[in-house]
């Protein structure tokens, strides 16, 4: 029989910190210690039906204990209490600027642990928003309850859980190589090319239909280029823009 690590070896890359190689996390010969069992895995769900089937699998198959929340301002009311070891954020049926409104009002509350999205989409733009946003994980429903629960334990333990696509998607959007055109300001290749398509007055549904990504993810992506540029709307990121000297074909 399979055992949960070598399951999840061979679904996924598994990303540690920096002090444990990828390869030997990958094998499974070093995990980090993991965290308290008394700290819970919190799900975050609306739907108590979903809610409850989840913390009822995850209940069954870890040692941890499992809280289900309906709301974001629930857990953060609560989250002094509970210390979580993990924070499941359930995204099935989200679209990317949904996931990244939840992610941002975890971030601007400083929440401490660690968070993972579960989503029922393989959506290469919803990973990457994940990834960019600082989550430690990102798990598609179509993976077993055994990688499930071995990833959980692997991000409890300070590491992180990602789909092997992740890494083919990091080098083809160019992530890991920043498109920089002022000290203070460092933008991703796509955020690049959606501030050169601002720059050129195009409407969103025009740099989604050009750049091969969904309109939602756009919004995403002028969302956050207005923040990075502390600019009040898409005419003063065009202005500002300008100054920056950016080729996105870098």
């Amino acid at each position: 029989m399979r055992t949960p690590s070598q399951s999840a070896s061979s679904a996924s890359f598994i990303l540690q910190n920096e002090a444990t190689s990828r390869e030997a996390v990958k094998s499974g010969e070093h995990e980090p210690a993991k965290r308290s069992t008394n700290s819970p895995l919190v799900i975050v769900e609306k739907r108590s039906f979903v809610r409850g089937c989840i913390q009822a699998s995850l209940s069954s198959s870890t040692s941890f204990s499992v809280v289900g929340l309906s709301t974001i301002e629930e857990y953060l009311e609560r989250s002094a209490d509970l210390q979580s070891a993990v924070l499941i954020l359930c995204a099935v049926g989200a679209d990317v600027s949904a996931v990244s409104e939840q992610l941002t009002r975890l971030h601007e509350a400083r929440c401490s642990a660690p968070i993972v999205v579960l989503s029922d989409e393989n959506d290469i733009d919803l990973m990457m928003m994940v990834l960019d946003s600082g989550a430690s994980g990102f798990m598609p429903t179509d993976i077993s309850l055994e990688v499930a629960v071995h990833a959980l334990r692997l991000i409890a333990a300070g590491g992180q859980y990602f789909p092997a696509i992740r890494l083919s998607a990091r080098r083809a959007y160019g992530e890991s190589e920043k498109v920089v055109s002022h000290p203070a300001y460092k933008f991703t290749r796509r955020q690049a090319a959606v501030i050169d398509a601002l720059r050129k007055g195009k409407a969103n549904k025009i740099i989604a239909y050009e750049l091969n990504m969904c309109e939602s993810t756009v919004k995403v992506h002028v969302r956050n280029i207005m923040k990075k540029l502390k600019a009040k709307n898409r005419t003063e990121v065009a202005y500002l823009a300008n100054d920056l000297f950016i080729d996105p074909t870098l």
